[in-house]
């Protein structure tokens, strides 16, 4: 009995316990909360709205500050209570120790402080807008009517430096005058927001009328004297040159000039309309014009010098070239006589005669025109650079042919020297054949000897004729030295045959009277050997029949043939 007594204290001890902590625990919520309450009234929205109250606004101003006051008033008169009873049916319910109602309501507090705290921060921002509005746009006022005043004072006091823009710029500070007085009624009748958009108009207008009175003196400047002052110039150095016999093509200097003067009317009528850019673009072009007018002079005084320098080294030139190709056609006629020029080098030096000539004709105008004072001389320079090229082409053409013919005589010497070599050579092909004592010779080989002597022999003739052509000769060279190596080559296996049928005949002896294949086969060989001379066919007849009974026998016979020939050659 005793220890229940004692658990009941201990349970009663610990409920009275957590009444109190819960108690104590909402207490303290409600007055962080009723704190928050008193800091959203503490706000200085009342400061702010007495101050706008005395700035007498007007208009959309005015209709802003209404509803942000209204909106104030609102939640002044309707949150703040509402506030205040959520915080007095917390404290009612923590008394009666209702802690999950107390719970609830605070929980719907938090959230209504919290929507509260939010609609008095946007009055505020608002409320602060309104009066950064009204000193924004006073400040703003006061720096354009002295950006103002500055250009005004620029205009009058320089005014002469705009030229036919003056009467435009002051039409455009005319218009700023009246918008500047209307931004000034709007805010000191407290319309700020009316104010702002002018102000906004005011600023562009400003800024721009800045950035034309920026760039308009340059560019008028360039129309009153810097342009004018270049096409006298032009003018004077123009007609000065012409006294001094200068030519230039169609009179285009002078249209030109007329162009450009039209140009400047044009610019000086775009700018005092204020179109700037055009004026700009037009006077760009303008320059442009004008540079090339001064380039175009003194490319012609350039000409002129670099003419009489160029002229004579270029008619030097002509005259080398023309003594060069008589030379040449000297030396072509000469070497015609003796060979035939086949690749039409008369015909080509005689073309490139012409081409002197025409060079030359050139050349004589040009000097006819500086002497009759109508030469243009940057169109003679140019020529004469086209001439001068030209004639380099041909002297290159001139030093080919001479390279080409050149080498007539010596082609003919080379040929000569073949020409010996290759009847020292069928000589001693003749008398190699005639040394082995052959019983004859196939009448192929011969035909083919005596193609060859004939090929030799009309190369000699060729050679002697009283006009060469050494292309042909080049070619019978060729012929003959083939034919000659292929005869060569033929010599050899015949008399190489004739020598080995010989040796396998005194070989097969020893064999003859034991085998009759092998008398029979010598029999044969005698026979083609001596009335065929077909040395080739022997050799194999012999060779097959020896080797059934002596396998070896024709490598040990022919091995010993090579070795003696070669032991003679060396």
């Amino acid at each position: 009995m005793f220890y229940i007594l004692i658990g009941i204290v201990v349970v009663a001890l610990i409920g009275y316990l957590s009444v109190v902590f819960y108690q104590r625990y909402f207490i303290k919520q409600i007055k962080q909360l009723e704190a928050h309450k008193g800091d959203l009234m503490a706000l200085p929205i009342p400061e702010r709205l007495t101050k706008l109250r005395s700035l007498h606004l007007t208009g959309e101003s005015l209709q802003n500050f209404d509803r942000w006051e209204k909106q104030y008033e609102q939640i002044t008169n309707h949150n703040f209570s509402t506030i205040e009873g959520y915080l007095f049916d917390a404290e009612t319910a923590n008394a009666k120790y209702q802690f999950i109602q107390v719970a609830r309501i605070l929980k719907q507090l938090r959230a209504y402080l919290t929507e509260t705290d939010q609609d008095l921060l946007d009055v505020q921002d608002a409320l602060e807008n309104l009066l950064a509005n009204e000193a924004d746009t006073r400040q703003k006022i006061q720096r354009l009517r002295e950006q103002y005043q500055q250009l005004r004072k620029r205009l009058l006091t320089k005014s002469f430096s705009f030229g036919p823009a003056l009467d435009a710029l002051e039409a455009t500070l005319g218009r700023l005058e009246v918008d500047f007085d209307e931004a000034n009624e709007l805010t000191t009748a407290g319309d700020h927001l009316g104010a702002k958009a002018i102000l906004q108009k005011l600023i562009t207008e400003t800024t721009q009328l800045e950035d034309q009175m920026g760039r308009i003196p340059k560019r008028y400047n360039e129309l009153a004297n810097e342009f004018p002052e270049q096409l006298v110039e032009i003018n004077d150095t123009y007609h000065q040159m012409l006294k001094e016999h200068y030519q230039f093509d169609d009179r285009q200097i002078e249209v030109k000039q007329q162009q450009l003067m039209d140009q400047l009317d044009k610019s000086t009528t775009l700018l005092s309309d204020l179109a700037i850019e055009s004026v700009e673009a037009n006077n760009d072009e303008i320059a442009r014009g004008i540079d090339q007018l001064y380039d175009q002079l003194e490319a012609e005084m350039t000409a002129k010098k670099a003419v009489a320098t160029q002229l004579p080294t270029t008619a030097t030139f002509v005259q080398h070239a023309e003594r060069q190709n008589h030379e040449l056609l000297l030396e072509l006629d000469h070497l015609n006589q003796s060979y035939a020029l086949t690749h039409g080098e008369l015909a080509s030096a005689k073309q490139l005669q012409k081409q002197i000539g025409e060079e030359q004709a050139l050349v004589e105008g040009h000097q006819a025109k500086i002497a009759n004072h109508e030469a243009v001389y940057t169109a003679i320079a140019e020529d004469l650079t086209g001439i001068d090229e030209r004639l380099t082409v041909i002297e290159e053409k001139q030093q080919a042919i001479h390279d080409q013919v050149a080498s007539l005589h010596q082609g003919e010497v080379v040929a000569n020297e073949n020409l010996r070599q290759f009847e020292l050579e069928l000589r001693n092909l003749k008398r190699a054949v005639e040394k082995v004592n052959l019983p004859g010779l196939q009448q192929k080989y011969l035909d083919f000897f005596f193609v060859v002597s004939d090929e030799i022999q009309k190369l000699d003739h060729d050679l002697n004729q009283i006009k060469i052509n050494l292309d042909d000769i080049a070619k019978q060279l060729i012929l003959v030295q083939e034919d000659l190596d292929e005869l060569k080559a033929k010599t050899d296996t015949l008399i190489d045959s004739a020598l080995i049928t010989e040796q396998l005949l005194q070989y097969a002896n020893r064999y003859r009277a034991d085998f009759p294949a092998i008398q029979e086969a010598c029999v044969t060989v005698q026979t083609i050997f001596n009335e065929e001379y077909d040395y080739a066919k022997a050799v194999d007849l012999l060779a097959t029949a020896l080797e059934k009974v002596d396998p070896g026998a024709y490598t040990q016979v022919e091995k010993a043939y090579y070795d003696q020939k070669s032991d003679a050659t060396n």
